[in-house]
């Protein structure tokens, strides 16, 4: 659970919860990692490329539809307002980022 969850926020309740459940200082609400994830936390110096965390945002979205569709020929996109990327209806990837004196840290989790 990022810094802009909230227990309102999870699917199930969290006294019964199905599987363990942590609060984390990353960006975002809640992600889901484990069997049938892969969880990529890249570590980027920021200041080396640009240092807009929105920009960072949409390039990590933009590197799992390159890949999705270049290795998979997946079709993935984004959806306008959202964060993350989704095959049809789907959402395949979540975004969690944290940043620290232009130092990224957390990432992505890819559903595969």
């Amino acid at each position: 659970m990022g810094t802009g969850s909230s227990e309102d926020d999870l699917n199930f309740d969290v006294k019964d919860a199905p599987f363990d459940v942590y609060r984390t200082e990353r960006g975002g609400e809640v992600t889901y990692h484990g069997p049938g994830q892969l969880v990529m936390y890249p570590i980027i110096n920021l200041r080396n490329h640009e240092m807009d965390l929105h920009w960072y945002i949409r390039t990590l979205e933009e590197v799992v539809i390159r890949v999705l569709s270049s290795a998979f020929s997946i079709r993935a996109s984004r959806l306008d307002g959202l964060t993350g990327v989704w095959v049809g209806n789907q959402k395949v990837a979540a975004m969690g980022i944290r940043v620290s004196k232009w130092i990224t840290y957390h990432g992505l989790a890819l559903t595969v």
